[in-house]
């Protein structure tokens, strides 16, 4: 019976969906777009009186910020590995005091001794 050798680098990583994103980020994107561009939609639904005006600026929102989000993510992970982008972000925020899901990071940095220390030249105990 044959078995692999060795195990695929990638072989965990999630697929690229869509220019160079993963599904989550895709989706990530998607939704950050149709939300922001419905916040600039609503007033202008309401001014002209047309209340299909506000979905459609969402959509359109949401389309540009699929174009350009791809590729600002694209050239942010260009050749690190793809939860580096991640780790990064919860850092920043852990750093700032914001807890992402439960998990601590250490965002401290100092010096440490061993606690070992000189004994005199030729002394006893």
């Amino acid at each position: 019976m044959a078995s692999i050798d060795f195990l695929p680098k990638r072989i965990n990583d999630p697929p690229v969906v869509f220019r160079g994103m993963t599904m989550r980020e895709v989706m990530l994107m998607a939704g950050t777009g149709f939300l922001s561009f419905l916040v600039v939609g609503i007033p202008v639904a309401i001014v002209f009186g047309m209340p299909a005006l506000a979905p459609s600026i969402a959509v359109l929102g949401m389309a540009c910020a699929l174009g350009a989000g791809g590729t600002i993510m694209r050239r942010l992970r260009r050749g690190r590995p793809a939860s580096l982008l991640y780790r990064q972000i919860s850092w920043k925020l852990a750093s700032r005091g914001i807890s992402m899901g439960g998990e601590r990071l250490i965002t401290r940095s100092s010096v440490y001794r061993i606690g070992r220390e000189r004994r005199p030249q030729g002394g006893l105990r």
